[in-house]
């Protein structure tokens, strides 16, 4: 019943935002720790490999 008029379940999914995206240039320039990456970004270290992998691989198609 919930699931047929539209209610979600689970986490909330995490998007690459434009914040993320500053954060992970200094984090790959080694500006930043991923420690320290991770907590600017306000994700959890799973989130933000994920993010970072989302992004690589957005920046690689677009190439």
């Amino acid at each position: 019943m919930a699931l047929q008029i539209g209610i979600q379940f689970g986490r909330p999914t995490v998007y690459v935002s434009v914040e993320f995206k500053e954060v992970y240039r200094k984090w790959k320039a080694r500006e930043l720790t991923a420690v320290e990456a991770m907590q600017k970004a306000g994700v959890k270290k799973t989130s933000f490999y994920k993010l970072v992998k989302a992004l690589e691989e957005e920046t690689a198609n677009t190439i």
